[in-house]
């Protein structure tokens, strides 16, 4: 069978798990464009990778006809741009990292130019989705295994070692609630099958005085109302001394699901004088890197068969739109409709 093949933008953190993840993991995929603005990057993955196409601008690589997809992997804030030019010169299927976009009208305009320009496939990078503990919970709460769903919460803690990366990346990124927590309204909304009706939230800087100065956050709570009735408490933090930290319950009138009680990075229990312990996982990819090689094979897959993704356009568009939402509780500390 005939390898879908892909070319890729951005080689920064994660765009370079995503090339290795195409080059030595999807069998049906190949690596045969890379495009970065960072020399060194273009030099260390096309030296091991040797994909036959190399850019410094993505918009020649938009032009390549052999290409079968693209897969955006910049920054944050160049997503719309990206994703408007791939779709306006004619590219059918496209892959983009989270979020969608930095703006309500960034998204509007995504959303308007994606459709008028027929985009076959678009697939977001919610990759939680592809969780095989994640799936099974899904499934649980479709079969009625808690009865009616009443309580969804979300945990999501980065380590304290990143500080010095967060405080960098934090402009660019879209800040605390769109860097993290778009990931859990979209896990939250996927296994209850609602979106949000209401938003409350509270938050500040309580670790990292840097990012006052960007005029972000370091810690929030945040309540949701959904609109079938389901409560949500999300709690996030950039300061987890002991590691990365992602934990959901759903809770409901029959029982409870939950994944991820100890964020431990394997089975093994350390005992002496000083008492018990577990070590943790220490950053986000470690612990999620099984559902980075199955999202990027389900684009492949949803290539090669001309088939809708799971978790698409609109997915990523009411994410950023609870973002804004959600943001704006946080800094007014007030209730927002949606």
């Amino acid at each position: 069978m005939e390898k879908v093949k892909l070319g890729i933008i951005g080689l920064g953190r994660l765009g370079r798990k995503h090339a290795e993840n195409i080059h030595y993991k999807i069998p049906n995929a190949e690596l045969t464009a890379i495009c970065s603005a960072v020399q060194e990057e273009l030099d260390m993955v096309s030296q091991e990778m040797t994909p036959r196409f190399i850019y410094n601008d993505y918009r020649e690589m938009l032009k390549n006809s052999e290409l079968d997809g693209i897969v955006i992997a910049a920054n944050s804030q160049f997503h719309c741009q990206m994703i408007c030019d791939a779709a306006q010169a004619g590219v059918q299927c496209i892959y983009s990292e989270k979020p969608l976009g930095m703006t309500l009208d960034e998204i509007k305009l995504i959303k308007e130019t994606v459709e008028k320009n027929n985009v076959k496939i678009f697939q977001i990078g919610y990759n939680r989705r592809f969780d095989v503990s994640y799936q099974n919970m899904k499934k649980k709460i479709d079969e009625g295994f808690i009865g009616k769903p009443i309580l969804v919460k979300m945990i999501n803690r980065d380590p304290a070692a990143m500080a010095e990366y967060i405080i960098k990346f934090s402009p660019t990124s879209g800040g605390l609630v769109f860097d993290m927590l778009t990931h859990d309204y979209d896990a939250a909304r996927w296994l209850i099958g609602s979106d949000a009706e209401s938003v409350y939230g509270l938050g500040g800087v309580y670790a990292y005085e840097g990012l006052a100065k960007v005029n972000d956050i370091d810690n929030c709570g945040i309540l949701v109302g959904f609109n079938n009735g389901v409560m949500g408490w999300f709690e996030t933090s950039r300061n987890c001394t002991y590691g990365y930290h992602v934990e959901t319950e759903v809770f409901g009138t029959e029982g409870s699901i939950r994944v991820g009680i100890t964020p431990t990075n394997d089975r093994v229990v350390y005992m002496n004088k000083n008492g018990v312990n577990q070590t943790c996982v220490q950053w986000f990819y470690e612990y999620w890197e099984p559902t980075f090689v199955k999202e990027m094979q389900h684009f492949a897959d949803c290539i090669s068969q001309n088939q809708q993704p799971s978790v698409g356009l609109m997915d990523g568009y009411k994410a950023v739109e609870w973002a804004f939402a959600a943001k704006e509780a946080v800094d007014n500390r007030t209730i927002v409709r949606m």
